[in-house]
């Protein structure tokens, strides 16, 4: 599962979890009134903390943005238990400031101020590296654009002058030099107004286009400039009907990427292929020759988009203009060199899955639902979490028993952590139906039988081996495992409403909320 989930998340969803169950047996000292004054708020963050780490894992979010919030959420900690600690050793109370502290609560409620305290600059730090990440390609962007201006606007002018100055009997061919030249500027400004057009617009032009027929269209073209090249193109049947995110100049890009590989092929029949595949959310276009493998400077140029300090401005021109481009459509592009040859894949965001209520994901294949559905994922847990809750009372059993796991018997406490662990699960099954096939995608009957069966395994994993356990380690004696038809019955419930519930808000409610997002 490598790629597909972000395993940080987890450090952010331990940090949460274990602190507030720290909180809980803290506040259980306490009476009443003071708990619910003290107690609550820092459960509640703790949790939410945790539930927090639980959504990064499986989101559709940059891998980095999840690591930098987990080190600043651990590092707050750190830094909240490091001052408490000074503070116990700098009192003159010895034991009796450490007892004040903990029938107080007042470590654990610092600790977990430490740890969201932590999460949010994290957040905050994450977003600022991606914007100076953003400032970075755009100054690529105008450096590759002036140096291509220079080279290609100057030396046609140049050219321009000297043919100028012969006369028509002198070089009876200047005038179609001059033309030639003429046009090659108005190309080279047409471009250039092109890319600063759609730097500055953020891809509004971008539409909906249809895969097979630009990738077929650009294989031609190519084959008719090279009739030595043996370009192939292979297409599964999802990827030929797929539609992408993409502007007027996909086209170009494969120009591009398929001239790049026919011209740096030293042999003399180059062989290229095109291999196109589709996941849920995302097709990939891999363009692959035989040559000698991209220069690492042109390979650094095209995953980074650093210019260098290269004079030709036109070395590695069309792929960083592809770069740009497919960038521009909220795509991306991926170099691998090998002995054989080097492949560029383009990873497009199809446009055809919106209405299944799947937006476009950055992951290429498996978990990561997007933001909009882990939304409608966290509506659906509350409300699966109720119906379990009157299943359970109506069948003899108490939710607010489930506060004993995390030191106090109280209803409010028990409701409140059955609603945490079902936004917990419900967060793991929307990972899993983001696995599903296509064709299976928002079907209310497929998602409450994947709902039923991961209701049947927390029931037989969590409820009956993990909570006993649990309750063990904290002295009440409880049988392993715990089996109960009670339980299942709650767990059948809960699994098949939030199938419904999820597949229909998928339906309804995510496109909307994308749509608000935007």
């Amino acid at each position: 599962m490598e790629g597909r989930v972000n395993y940080s998340g987890l450090v952010i969803a331990s940090v949460g979890f274990f602190l507030t169950r720290f909180t809980v047996t803290l506040a259980v000292y306490d009476d009443p009134v003071r708990f619910y004054l003290v107690g609550v708020v820092p459960l509640a963050l703790g949790l939410g903390l945790a539930a927090f780490g639980v959504a990064l894992t499986v989101a559709d979010v940059e891998p980095v943005l999840v690591r930098t919030t987990a080190r600043w959420c651990v590092a707050g900690t750190g830094a909240m238990l490091v001052l408490v600690v000074l503070t116990l050793l700098g009192s003159t109370a010895g034991d009796t400031a450490l007892a004040s502290v903990r029938s107080q609560s007042h470590l654990s409620n610092f600790l977990i101020g430490g740890g969201v305290g932590g999460t949010l600059t994290g957040l905050y730090a994450a977003r600022t590296h991606r914007h100076r990440g953003e400032l970075v390609r755009q100054a690529h962007r105008l450096e590759m654009l002036n140096r291509l201006l220079r080279h290609e606007v100057l030396n046609a002018v140049t050219v321009i002058r000297g043919y100028a100055a012969l006369g028509v009997d002198d070089h009876p061919s200047a005038g179609s030099v001059i033309e030639r030249r003429s046009d090659a500027i108005e190309r080279t400004i047409e471009e250039v107004k092109y890319l600063t057009r759609s730097e500055t617009r953020a891809g509004v032009s971008n539409r909906s286009l249809g895969l097979e027929p630009t990738v077929t269209a650009s294989a031609d073209a190519v084959r008719e400039r090279h009739s030595r090249a043996d370009v192939s193109v292979e297409m599964t049947p999802e990827a030929a009907a797929a539609r992408v995110r993409a502007g007027e100049r996909l086209q170009h890009v494969f120009d591009n990427l398929l001239e790049n590989a026919i011209v740096h092929t030293a042999s003399s029949t180059p062989t290229v292929e095109v291999v196109a595949s589709a996941t849920s959310a995302t097709v990939r276009v891999s363009v692959r020759d035989n040559g000698p493998g991209l220069p690492e400077r042109q390979q650094a140029l095209v995953e980074t988009g650093d210019i260098g300090e290269f004079d030709d401005p036109r070395s590695g021109f069309g792929l960083t203009v592809s770069r740009f481009l497919v960038e521009s459509y909220g795509g991306g592009i991926e170099v691998d060199v090998d002995g054989s040859g080097t492949t560029v894949t383009v990873v497009l965001q199809r446009t055809d899955v919106e209405d299944t209520g799947f937006g476009a994901l950055h992951a290429d294949t498996g978990v990561r639902p997007a933001i909009p559905h882990l939304v409608v994922t966290f509506l659906a847990a509350l409300v699966a979490g109720v119906g379990y809750g009157f299943v359970a009372e109506s069948l003899g059993g108490s939710v607010a028993a489930i506060g004993v796991f995390y030191g106090i018997d109280d209803p409010f406490v028990g409701w409140y952590t059955h609603q945490f662990h079902s936004v917990v699960f419900a967060f793991g099954f929307a990972g899993l139906v983001s696995l599903l096939p296509s064709r299976f995608r928002n079907d209310i009957p497929v998602y409450a039988a994947v709902g039923i069966a991961w209701g049947v395994f927390i029931w037989l994993v969590a409820a009956g081996v993990v909570a006993p356990v649990w309750l063990r380690l904290i002295g009440i004696p409880a049988s392993v495992p715990n089996l109960s038809a009670t339980l299942l019955a709650n767990h059948l419930v809960w699994g098949a409403s939030l199938g419904v519930f999820t597949a229909w808000g998928y339906t309804n409610l995510a496109p909307r909320l994308a749509q608000f997002g935007r």
